[in-house]
């Protein structure tokens, strides 16, 4: 390929890629603009184009002249020979020179783009850079504040590391070139030699590249406290005792170095130089190589815990400062065997929020029963509190979305992009609750949307921003939009919202068209100019779109709020760079610092600030100013329906099982280990994920949500912790862990699991119904705290054979060394109690002789003076609960209780 065919080549393609990435652009600013969010992109981008341009020509300038002067060094050079000497090359003639100049030239330009990609791509760690805050706290070595580690070293590093490989890429070029040339070669006995303006040429690079790597050791020194190999992460005892000193040498030896290669270019002194880079890769071999091993087997393994000790102190501090951990609540909880009826009855309103229904199950039962139409769907079941008529019920509940595949027969453009655009309300179903067909009691179900209370009423259904929504849509078209079925006939609409970027000019259909691949926008009759483009409508991908520097939750869940639908996505500012700080994931600091809320008509996207004392998420706060917004302002009861996350709980407690020991010999012994315990699904032992309950924790009045899971000892399934998150607004991201007692045995899920298995009633039913067409699945188990026991509850669901309709059949449950399984909790709670209860069924006598024990063990107060027609009544009432609870009518069950409490005189 000649010289002009690249030209030509560059001339033709650099508009191109240019037009491609300014469209892109022009397109992204479009759509932030109509969300209020261009600011984000100029801030954003103009960062990415000042140090991608900033890298580009500091990298062009030194290589361009590099190249230069390799040409001119080249040009009468004599290739008899060297390996070039059958190319008949002749640099002396000027259009050759010229040609030889042009080529290197290009090639510079193009590896100075290579390198200016790398900061291109690193805009992150440049914004923080500049905007960086105090963290507040020091690391314990340097005694440097961490927001130095948070947000300056990784750009120092991304500075020296690109300058370093940049340095080293040209002077390896320079010398291979030099040598095929035969400007630079070897004499036997008389060592290398080459032109003075060759070696000064080597030289200055040579000294240009030991100075970078000068500063690289100097860097090193911090990167020591983020190194994952040894005991802990962080530096240890071989690290500060002999890789630091080491480093330090390093340092001084490599900046002399530089020092020296710059003098040599008017100054003889190889020998000199020769003998300090000996001494340099001498001390890099022992002192970061040979040296760190002996003394780490010699000195440190047979005394590990005494050296160690402070090092692992460190670990532990920063670990659980890093990990939001350093304020975890810790309370010695008894566990006792000792649940009375009594306790049960306290505890009533958390028992009716007991969640039996698993989401796993649930959703197959939501695609079954009110999927409604082929082109509707449901991708996930959430999981949050409501109140209703006066109560907190725990509600689980799923949005009826477009599907992301029309019917075949339905599959058309017109379809795809104007017709089928949005989906349709939801369901939602209380946690505990079936139906004698044991299908769920739906709160909300059907459309349009038909709600049990006014409190859950749906005023705008219309769901077109939703959690898998994808590809683009034109709202408002002359095509009308299937608003939702009715009976043989549809009911269509037009988008009356705003969300989307407006179509109103021929231009932009050009452009669109252009942008979207789909020549169709720009034919289509149906287009006018009232018609929105609706791109990026999945939760996720708008927020990425706006915010690309935040890590999102996975699960993203719908609000009903006021009649309208929202989503709230939770998200977290992250580091992988906090010293001495355990590293998962990929990262080792982490905050749930940003509520994000996103309209599911409108598609607006609204971000909140949910920690104010995150440095990360205030360094993002002054680079996008206007950005978040204060709780303050968020529309009133949204924070109500907050929950605490799952993804982070699960990191959090991955990292607490282990470093909820912080004693440094306990640590070290690993004595105290934890894990999350193992469950039964599907015939397989899968880890337990945590779970949401609306329950009240020991000690506590009130009825709070909150996300807790138990854990037991590593290789153990015995109990001996459980962690509670709490959710509700005025306690938000508290996090309580509930010490059991280790001198006895407190079952854990899987030994319940195991106990359920073992039980001759209860495997011989499964296994009866195992063999009638259906399988039996067991569902969550979940371990529920009352007072100071504890409560396992376990759902069964059949499902028939070629019909995909899970139904809540019966529920097992467990008590201390009691199980029970029964069609409701109650019946179990019941059954398991036994003559506990008997003396509500007995006729009673006035002397109170051949009593049954109760309750606690004592007869309540008053009973004695009962006489024998209100014990009738009292007997008549206890047979129609029995009777309510078989039917399943919780309306006149509750009302029964209290009319049974008022019989037997309880408040």
């Amino acid at each position: 390929m000649d010289i002009r065919t690249l030209r030509l080549i560059l001339i033709l393609a650099t508009p191109l890629v240019l037009l491609s990435i300014a469209s892109s652009w022009i397109f992204e600013l479009m759509w932030l603009t109509e969300l209020g969010y261009d600011s984000v992109f100029w801030t954003l981008r103009g960062t990415q184009v000042i140090l991608g341009l900033t890298a580009f020509f500091a990298s062009a300038l030194f290589l361009v002249v590099n190249a230069r002067s390799l040409a001119s060094r080249i040009r009468f050079a004599d290739f008899t020979n060297t390996p070039l000497h059958g190319l008949s090359l002749n640099f002396a003639r000027a259009d050759h020179y010229k040609n030889l100049q042009q080529i290197l030239t290009v090639v510079a330009l193009l590896l100075a783009l290579l390198f200016a990609a790398g900061f291109y791509i690193h805009w992150d760690a440049s914004l923080r850079f500049l905007w960086n805050e105090p963290f507040g706290n020091t690391d314990p070595i340097f005694n440097k504040d961490i927001g130095f580690y948070l947000f300056q070293l990784p750009f120092w590093h991304l500075i020296q590391t690109s300058a370093s490989l940049l340095l080293f890429f040209v002077l390896a070029a320079l010398s291979t070139i030099y040598m095929f040339t035969g400007l630079v070669g070897a004499r036997p006995g008389k060592g290398l030699y080459a032109s003075s303006e060759v070696m000064r040429h080597l030289m200055i690079n040579a000294g240009l590249w030991m100075a970078v790597v000068s500063w690289g050791f100097w860097l090193d020194r911090y990167q020591l406290l983020l190194k994952p190999e040894g005991i802990v992460f962080g530096a240890v005892y071989t690290d500060i005792v002999v890789q630091l000193p080491a480093i330090w040498a390093l340092f001084s030896l490599t900046l002399l170095l530089s020092l020296l290669l710059f003098v040599a270019t008017r100054v003889n002194i190889q020998k000199p130089i020769l003998y300090i880079a000996a001494l340099t890769v001498l001390i890099l071999i022992l002192g970061r190589g040979v040296l760190p091993g002996v003394v780490q087997t010699f000195n440190v393994e047979p005394n590990e815990l005494e050296l160690e000790r402070p090092y692992l102190e460190n670990n532990i501090k920063m670990t659980r400062m890093a990990w939001g951990l350093d304020e975890v609540r810790e309370v010695e909880y008894s566990a006792e065997d000792t649940l009375r009826l009594a306790d049960i009855r306290t505890h009533q309103d958390a028992i009716d929020n007991i969640r039996l229904w698993d989401p796993r199950l649930l959703i197959q039962t939501y695609r079954q029963l009110q999927e409604i139409r082929s082109y509707y769907e449901f991708y996930a079941v959430g999981n949050d509190r409501y109140e209703v008529d006066g109560s907190t019920m725990q509600m689980m509940l799923s949005a009826r979305e477009i599907a992301r595949q029309l019917p075949s027969q339905s599959d058309t453009w017109v379809n795809r992009r104007l017709q089928y655009t949005h989906g349709f309300g939801l369901v939602m179903n209380s946690v505990t609750e079936a139906n004698r067909q044991g299908e769920p009691m739906f709160h909300i179900r059907d459309i349009p949307p038909v709600s049990t209370s006014p409190d859950l009423s749906v005023d705008n259904p219309a769901i077109y921003y939703g959690v898998n929504s994808t590809g683009y849509y034109i709202v408002n078209s002359e095509v009308p939009e299937l608003h939702y079925p009715s009976g043989d006939q549809n009911v269509y609409i037009n988008y009356p919202g705003s969300g989307g970027i407006p179509i109103d000019s021929f231009f932009r259909r050009i452009f669109f068209a252009w942008e979207m691949s789909d020549i169709n926008i720009l034919l289509s009759d149906y287009i006018h100019e009232e018609s929105r483009l609706q791109i990026w409508r999945s939760v996720h991908e708008r927020i990425r779109k706006i915010t690309p520097f935040l890590k999102l939750d996975r699960d993203p869940y719908l609000v009903l709020r006021n009649g309208q639908l929202f989503w709230i996505q939770d998200a977290y500012t992250t580091s992988s760079h906090f010293p001495y700080s355990q590293s998962r994931s990929n990262i080792n600091y982490i905050r749930n610092s940003v509520k994000i809320v996103v309209d599911a008509f409108e598609g607006t996207v609204d971000y909140y600030i949910a920690d104010e004392n995150d440095p990360v998420l205030q360094v993002y706060n002054s680079i996008f100013p206007g950005l978040f917004q204060s709780l303050d302002s968020m529309p009133e009861g949204l924070e109500k329906h907050f929950r605490y996350p799952q993804d982070l709980f699960e990191l959090q407690i991955g990292i607490f099982n282990r470093y909820h020991m912080t004693q440094p010999q306990v640590f070290y012994n690993q004595e105290d280990l934890w894990t999350r315990p193992n469950e039964k699904y599907g015939g397989q032992q899968l880890l337990m994920e945590p779970y949401y309950v609306l329950a009240r924790l020991p000690g506590e009045s009130e009825l709070e949500f909150m996300l807790i899971s138990p854990v037991t000892p590593e290789n153990r399934d015995n109990m001996i912790a459980w962690i509670a998150a709490k959710s509700d607004p005025d306690n938000y991201g508290d996090l309580v862990t509930y010490k059991l007692p280790k001198d006895r045995l407190i079952y854990g899920p899987a030994q319940i699991e195991a106990r359920i298995d073992q039980d001759p009633e209860i495997s011989r039913q499964i296994a009866l119904w195992d063999q009638r067409g259906s399988s039996v699945i067991r569902g969550n188990l979940m371990v529920i705290p009352i007072e100071n026991s504890f409560l396992y509850v376990e759902p069964v669901f059949l499902l028939a054979d070629g019909v995909d309709i899970p139904q809540l059949h019966r529920v097992i449950v467990a008590m201390g060394d009691n199980i029970s399984m029964q069609p409701t909790i109650e019946m179990a709670i019941l059954d398991i109690f036994g003559m506990q209860s008997e003396w509500i069924q007995s006729p009673l006598t006035m002397s109170g002789e051949n009593l049954p024990p109760i309750l606690d063990g004592e007869i309540p107060e008053g009973m004695l003076q009962t006489d024998p027609q209100q014990l009738m009544e009292i007997r008549s009432v206890w047979n129609e609960i029995q009777s309510a609870l078989m039917d399943q009518e919780w309306a006149a069950y509750g009302e029964l209780l209290e009319e049974l409490d008022q019989l037997i005189g309880e408040d």
